[in-house]
C-alpha cells in the first residue's frame, strides 16, 4: 500500500488517518496496554458455610496453548483489577482504531488508483 500523501487524494481522508494515528498515540501515552489473548473473568466461590467470595481472574490463552492460564487479581475493584481492566480497554480501543485506519487507508489506496486511471485516460485522449 502506498500511503504517501498525494494531492489527488482527499485531504479529508488524510486528515482522518492522522487523527486516528494521533488518537492511538494518546492512548499509548495514557498507560499500559494489555497484550493480546488476555481477558478478565469473575469467579464466584461459595463455601460450605454459605459465604460467597468473588475474585477477578486474569486469563491467558494463546493460539498455541491447549489450556487457559489464570491468576487471581483479588477482589473486584482491587487496584490490580482496575489496572488490568484499563489496560485491556486501551488495547481494545487501539484495535478498533487500527481497524478504522485500515478502512481509511483502503479508501486512500482506492482513490490513488482511480486518480492514476483518470490521468492515464486523459493522457491517452490528449496524445
Amino acid at each position: 500500500m502506498n500511503h504517501i500523501e498525494n494531492s489527488s487524494i482527499s485531504p479529508h481522508l488524510q486528515a482522518e488517518r492522522r487523527r486516528l494515528l494521533d488518537a492511538i498515540a494518546e492512548i499509548r501515552k495514557s498507560g499500559e496496554i494489555a497484550p493480546a489473548y488476555y481477558w478478565l473473568t469473575l469467579q464466584v466461590d461459595t463455601k460450605e458455610t454459605g459465604k460467597t467470595y468473588e475474585y477477578i481472574k486474569l486469563n491467558l490463552k494463546k493460539p498455541e496453548d491447549t489450556k487457559v492460564k489464570a491468576r487471581s487479581l483479588g477482589k473486584p475493584g482491587s487496584e490490580r483489577h482496575r489496572e488490568w481492566r484499563s489496560a485491556i480497554a486501551r488495547r481494545d480501543a487501539i484495535v478498533e482504531l487500527e481497524q478504522q485506519i485500515k478502512l481509511v487507508e483502503d479508501l486512500i489506496d482506492r482513490q490513488s488508483v482511480r486518480s492514476k486511471l483518470v490521468l492515464l485516460h486523459q493522457t491517452e485522449q490528449d496524445g
